[in-house]
């Protein structure tokens, strides 16, 4: 897995990667751990590129990205 979709919970991670799969896109839940006086933990998928395309289907189906990374 090489990229990272952010999102604000668990369940709209289990919903995010239900409306992926759907177009065929295969994705894990992974929790993303608090940073010491950042805020609380938060939940988002890991995924095999298309990342650019698996945003776009998660907006268009109002699912609130809230970050994004390319993993190394």
């Amino acid at each position: 897995m090489d990229n990272l979709i952010k999102l604000s919970s668990v369940t709209q991670a289990m919903k995010a990667r239900d409306i992926l799969r759907k177009h065929g896109i295969s994705s894990k839940i992974h929790r993303i751990p608090a940073v010491k006086g950042k805020g609380a933990c938060s939940y988002g998928l890991l995924i095999n590129n298309k990342l650019d395309k698996a945003v776009e289907i998660l907006r268009n189906n109002n699912i609130k990205v809230t970050g994004r990374a390319d993993i190394q």
